[in-house]
């Protein structure tokens, strides 16, 4: 008898090792799984808002933002006009791309989570000054300020644009990306200006 219940333990050992490694290989395996899932969620996220800040960029670096200030600010305070001259100031459509992301955006490395929010938030105030821009109170202002506030939209674009490149610079560097240069010509040609 003796012998046989030093084989139940012996069993009864091996059944709990047995089961510990089982146990102990299954969630590091799903901790790997996890990991994997994490890093492709993170290269999937960083790639969409990447697309999407340079699709951004791309239409402000489409235009000369000085001559274009100097223009509609000349045309603003030119006197003679039988009617105040308002300009036209489009709705830029909805971030679509960083609004879905939002709830992920924690997940991002934090470099570049500083970089691509800090450029969010221009491109947030932006639209905010364009519906003000498209308002009746500033249909109705005296000349020069409209012209002042105007050139303050103007100054609003050149800022994201260089936020925009560091988020842009942010996003390659963190996909592995940074040896290959998709910067537009004539971005570095738009500094920012102090506000007037």
């Amino acid at each position: 008898m003796p012998g046989l219940i030093d084989t139940i333990v012996i069993a009864a050992i091996v059944s709990a090792a047995v089961t510990a490694l089982g146990w102990f290989a299954s969630h590091w395996s799903e901790t790997r799984l996890e990991a994997k899932r994490r890093d492709e969620k993170i290269v999937d996220v960083q790639t969409a808002l990447l697309a999407e800040i340079e699709s951004n960029l791309t239409r402000y670096e489409e235009i000369d933002l000085d001559d274009h200030v100097a223009d509609m600010t000349g045309r603003i305070l030119r006197k003679g006009r039988a009617q105040a001259f308002t300009p036209f100031v489009p709705r830029d459509a909805p971030d679509i791309v960083f609004e879905a992301v939002l709830p992920d955006v924690h997940i991002l490395p934090t470099e570049t989570i500083d970089d691509v929010v800090a450029y969010y938030k221009q491109e947030y105030k932006l639209r905010e000054l364009v519906e003000d821009l498209r308002s009746d109170r500033y249909r109705e202002l005296e000349q020069e300020r409209k012209a002042r506030i105007y050139k303050d939209y103007v100054w609003q674009i050149k800022t994201i644009v260089i936020t925009g490149e560091q988020a842009r610079r942010a996003l390659r560097e963190s996909l592995g990306l940074d040896g290959r240069a998709v910067s537009s010509p004539g971005a570095d040609l738009i500094p920012a200006s102090e506000n007037p």
